[in-house]
């Protein structure tokens, strides 16, 4: 009986955990550019189910969410091709980084009031993700888009990373950040009473 109903409560959770991650993947094709000289770089709002998912299940399962995202995307849109798997390896990157910062951020911070709690985790997550995709493209993204599919930039690599990277991840930590947690109160006891 104990494991037919351990069973079932794998079940459950592996299909809430895919449609999180079937919700994060429509909600990457509903993205928009900040950033004049990256138009490439666009803010979509595919790591709040992520988050969500983080949330109710904890990092390991907010990564194997932000997995499944990723490999759909990367199958649907470039056919699984290598040129497409930079990007969606960096879109994965971003994910895992925004999940780790807001995990570990809340276990840190968690004895804080609550507001100031909120502020100094979007504050990590906005930071983490600013470093870790400032350094990824700086050494392997940009790098790799240039040598593969022959992209040109007008300006050095470094002006690249401090005037395009840069702001938009921090941008981005804030905007998914702040969002996430507007929503959180309002669909996080939703789903925990199914």
């Amino acid at each position: 009986m104990e494991h037919s109903s351990n069973k079932q409560l794998l079940t459950t959770r592996l299909v809430e955990m895919s449609v999180l991650a079937g919700c994060s993947y429509v909600l990457m094709f509903i993205s928009f550019p900040i950033i004049p000289i990256v138009p490439y770089m666009k803010i979509d709002f595919a790591d709040i189910p992520i988050l969500i998912g983080t949330v109710l299940f904890g990092p390991v399962s907010g990564i194997t969410i932000a997995g499944l995202k990723s490999l759909l995307y990367w199958l649907t849109t470039s056919g699984g091709s290598l040129i497409g798997l930079i990007g969606v390896g960096s879109s994965f990157l971003s994910s895992v980084t925004l999940i780790l910062a807001f995990y570990l951020g809340n276990r840190f911070f968690g004895s804080m009031k609550n507001s100031l709690r909120i502020i100094l985790v979007i504050a990590l997550m906005m930071i983490s993700l600013t470093v870790i995709m400032s350094l990824s493209n700086w050494i392997a993204v940009i790098p790799l888009y240039m040598s593969m599919v022959g992209m040109k930039i007008g300006m050095p690599l470094s002006s690249l990373i401090l005037f395009g990277v840069v702001p938009f991840n921090l941008i981005k930590g804030i905007v998914v950040g702040g969002l996430f947690y507007a929503i959180k109160d309002k669909v996080l006891p939703r789903l925990k009473l199914k």
